[in-house]
């Protein structure tokens, strides 16, 4: 890891941007001069008030927008903002229903204000997972089975919430109208990794951090971009990955316009579903997607397997693959706690310049030979 940090220190002293929303039209991938920003939020700030609209916040939805008002405590609302959209920051107690949001105030080092939390089971961090054992933060359950009374209890400033369809806004809204101010994070359906770490912004204005935020978010889109910048010019193949594995005899595919199509695009390498462009997973059958697997250079991500022997005791036609048989096989099960927690589904969102390293050593080892993979094992 030593090496990928000087790497990465030496990028952000290099870089400089001056462009934004561009890509290489040839190859997909992201230049240096150029800056991905999000594309379901923006903020607009007037008189210390900053307005955030959250666009499209949950799956399916087609020109859905909430708007907030973050106003500083003691200041007054201007008389045309409703009271039910203001947030009085910095927020003092927030409970938090991801563990992305924990991973978030975890890097800006506001941990303090976790009044609770969903999926406790889940959290990697050792801190919090301490802080979860010792019962400072407790688990408020999960959508349908929120305990809702318990987050009552709490008094949270605020709920950090994402929803995974229309539904999710529906439980929610009886929590507004039990007095818990609700707001929703739609960082996961961002399609680019640097797209999804500017959501750190949010959570910067929240807690009163907003220049870590800010800071943290710049250096890591330097050293994310330089890297991309690195691959491009350097790599002349683009090794077919395949990604995922089955379940229930359906595999679901992640279309190329995704979080990981943008990893394995800016990493160099040619996602096996390249034509494949869609709002959500696509379920293929099995059969389908093995015609193409025959072809990949390696694999990424099969499912909870921790060797090649528990992906052929899934599914025996899998080991009969020729990326199997060559072992080039890689998972994002490095950083595991016992019981559950994964770094990956943590961290990662807000240190996408770390997993690309990850994916640029796994489909380009040449490139970063000193690098030793911070997410992913490969598997035995």
């Amino acid at each position: 890891m030593r090496y990928l940090f000087l790497l990465l220190l030496t990028l952000v002293s290099f870089y400089s941007c001056n462009s934004r929303n561009k890509t290489d039209a040839n190859s997909g991938q992201v230049e240096a001069d150029v800056k991905i920003t999000a594309g379901r939020f923006t903020l607009e700030g007037q008189d210390d008030i900053t307005k955030l609209v959250i666009i499209d916040p949950w799956q399916n939805a087609s020109g859905e927008q909430l708007t907030y008002y973050l106003v500083p405590h003691g200041k007054d609302v201007p008389e045309n903002v409703p009271s039910e959209n203001v947030i009085r920051i910095p927020v003092r107690r927030m409970i938090c229903m991801s563990t992305t949001h924990l991973a978030a105030l975890s890097a800006l080092g506001a941990t303090d204000i976790i009044a609770g939390a969903s999926g406790t089971d889940l959290v990697y961090d050792h801190t919090l997972h301490k802080a979860i054992e010792e019962g400072i933060i407790p688990d408020v359950g999960y959508e349908g089975s929120l305990n809702k009374e318990l987050i009552v209890s709490l008094r949270p400033d605020l709920l950090m919430a994402y929803g995974v369809g229309a539904t999710s806004a529906e439980y929610l809204r009886k929590l507004s109208e039990m007095g818990v101010k609700v707001m929703f994070n739609a960082d996961y359906l961002e399609e680019h990794p640097l797209a999804r770490c500017e959501w750190i912004k949010i959570f910067g204005l929240l807690t009163g951090k907003k220049e870590k935020a800010d800071s943290l978010y710049t250096a890591v889109t330097h050293n994310y971009l330089r890297l991309a910048e690195m691959v491009r010019k350097s790599s002349e193949s683009k090794p077919a990955v395949l990604l995922g594995a089955p379940w229930e005899d359906v595999w679901y595919i992640s279309p190329s316009n995704s979080y990981i199509g943008s990893l394995i695009s800016d990493a160099g390498g040619r996602y096996l579903f390249d034509d494949l462009e869609a709002p959500n997973s696509m379920p293929y059958a099995v059969e389908a997607v093995f015609k193409r697997a025959t072809t990949a250079d390696l694999w990424i991500n099969p499912g909870t397997a921790e060797s090649l022997e528990d992906i052929a005791e899934y599914d025996h036609r899998l080991a009969k693959l020729p990326v199997y048989k060559s072992g080039d096989v890689w998972n994002n099960r490095n950083r595991m706690k016992p019981g559950g927690g994964n770094d990956y589904w943590e961290s990662a969102v807000f240190r996408p310049d770390i997993l690309l390293a990850d994916f640029i050593y796994m489909i380009h080892p040449a490139l970063l030979p000193d690098h030793e993979p911070y997410y992913f094992i490969r598997l035995r």
